[in-house]
């Protein structure tokens, strides 16, 4: 005969103990909702920025700068058809010389990037990463920004290639309405 009495304990401590940690998690959550309940009957706002205004570029030269030009120099291949149309859609965040040349596609089209194509044709992204490298000037209405632009090739298959880098100094103008705008920049060396 087998004694079956010494295996019923260790099965009826597995059972209490897994009923105490349940019990141990609905105390909890029903304690994490009272305490994070509302007091009214109103359902939170899920998860959205509505009635709220962002800024995602700022009113910092140097912000204004490194944003714009980030955008200017991340390139969707696959979906653009030169880099021209990454410069158009900062036409917001551009005046002068910038706003010009971003109103229009310039004719006739400036000779594409060499890579341009098998980039398409992979579904590659270039995204450009920018940040300040050096004394920023102001001069009244005028602000000189000097910037490191480092674009990499983010492959479809999550790898990334460094492409270039950029130094470049980048012509802010303030507006009428006390925001800074890019008016022009000039690459001043390359790693191309």
């Amino acid at each position: 005969m087998f004694d079956t009495h010494h295996r019923r304990r260790p099965t009826i401590a597995v059972v209490l103990a897994a009923l105490a940690v349940v019990l141990i998690v609905a105390v909890g959550t029903a304690v994490a909702l009272w305490v994070t309940g509302d007091s009214d009957d109103t359902p939170a706002a899920g998860g959205t920025d509505a009635g709220f205004t962002i800024d995602p570029v700022g009113t910092d030269p140097i912000d204004v700068a490194t944003v714009v030009m980030a955008g200017v120099f991340t390139w969707q291949p696959a979906v653009q058809d030169s880099t021209w149309d990454a410069l158009h859609t900062q036409a917001g965040q551009l005046t002068g010389p910038m706003a010009t040349a971003a109103a229009q596609a310039p004719s006739p089209a400036p000779k594409p990037i060499s890579e341009w194509a098998a980039w398409a044709r992979s579904g590659d992204t270039l995204t450009a990463v920018v940040r300040a490298d050096g004394d920023t000037t102001v001069d009244g209405d005028t602000a000189t920004v000097p910037v490191t632009i480092a674009q990499t090739v983010q492959h479809q298959s999550g790898q990334a290639t460094p492409y270039t880098t950029y130094t470049s100094t980048v012509t802010l103008k303030d507006d009428a309405e006390g925001e800074w705008k890019v008016s022009d920049y000039r690459i001043t060396s390359s790693s191309l």
